[in-house]
């Protein structure tokens, strides 16, 4: 027992201080502190980060999906106690770019518990992280909250530790800002392309996106309490367009009993307490959801 906690410390320390493909220093933002902003919709958080990026940062992660956030932690069992590493991702969209500044600032500022956090102290500005960025560092963690336009992203990276009057360790100030370069480049990475043959999405749309308060069950599936949706993209296969796959995807789950559905997508059907709705090259499955749900989710769709 003795030697496979060695063997699993000597794996925590090498992941933890090995230095994975640099992230590229930011170059300083355009970005007006007005208008609109580059996004308009929420991101999957957890797809943000490569699983070799997780992996360098917290060895042994176990992912956990939470409504806008995304947290791997190394699981308490397989290593000692102060080798528990922990990253939590938070993704905030706001309506436009003043309102995001907006929400840095009450969370960094106007909180005494520094957001929903509760970690206390003074926040510091920090420079080639976002268009603007501030951070905060105990013994046990730190955290970076940065904005990129109308989005701000909250990074807490840190380790189990037992003694609060310790330092924070370098690598988990350094660790923290390699994690929020890398979300910053998957967020400003350019959109797949589409095919006007195969579809109107290239790729599926991140399933909590689609509920107003959903918690992510996966990235294509979420649940508010009551309605769930899934989310199937359809794409091309065996010389077949999206569009053609989706429609025999609909003939698949569509079968007597079944009551058609008129206005809503490109097709829909009510089976049981399960609506089906094809728009273009996806199809959704909403469970426990009115006709006015339905509605409200295709709604919250990406727009074309």
């Amino acid at each position: 027992m003795i030697r496979i906690l060695a063997a699993v410390l000597v794996l925590l320390t090498a992941a933890c201080s090995a230095d994975p493909a640099p992230a590229r220093p930011m170059q300083a933002s355009s970005t007006p502190q007005a208008g609109p902003g580059r996004y308009t919709r929420t991101p999957d958080p957890c797809s943000l980060l490569t699983a070799e990026g997780v992996e360098r940062l917290v060895p042994l992660a176990e992912q956990r999906y939470d409504k806008t956030e995304c947290t791997w932690s190394t699981p308490r069992h397989l290593a000692p106690a102060n080798s528990h590493y922990t990253l939590t991702l938070v993704v905030h969209l706001a309506t436009d770019v003043a309102a995001a500044g907006t929400y840095l600032k009450e969370q960094t500022e106007s909180r005494p518990a520094f957001g929903r956090f509760y970690v206390k102290g003074k926040a510091s500005a920090v420079s080639g992280v976002g268009d603007e960025a501030v951070t905060l560092e105990t013994s046990r963690s730190t955290l970076l909250v940065y904005r990129l336009s109308n989005a701000v992203i909250t990074i807490q990276y840190g380790r189990a530790v037992q003694d609060e009057a310790l330092q924070a360790d370098p690598r988990q100030r350094d660790n923290a800002r390699k994690a929020a370069l890398w979300v910053a480049q998957a967020m400003d990475r350019p959109a797949p392309a589409v095919n006007p043959s195969d579809g109107r999405f290239a790729a599926a749309p991140y399933a909590c996106a689609l509920l107003e308060d959903g918690v992510p069950v996966s990235a294509t599936v979420c649940n508010d309490g009551g309605v769930i949706v899934q989310v199937r993209l359809a794409p091309p296969w065996q010389g077949k367009s999206g569009i053609a796959v989706a429609k025999e995807m609909m003939a698949h789950y569509r079968s007597k009993p079944f009551k058609p559905v008129k206005s809503l997508g490109d097709e829909a059907f009510l089976k049981k307490d399960i609506m089906w709705v094809r728009v273009s090259n996806l199809v959704l499955k909403v469970g426990n959801g009115t006709r006015a749900d339905v509605a409200r989710v295709l709604d919250r769709l990406p727009p074309p």
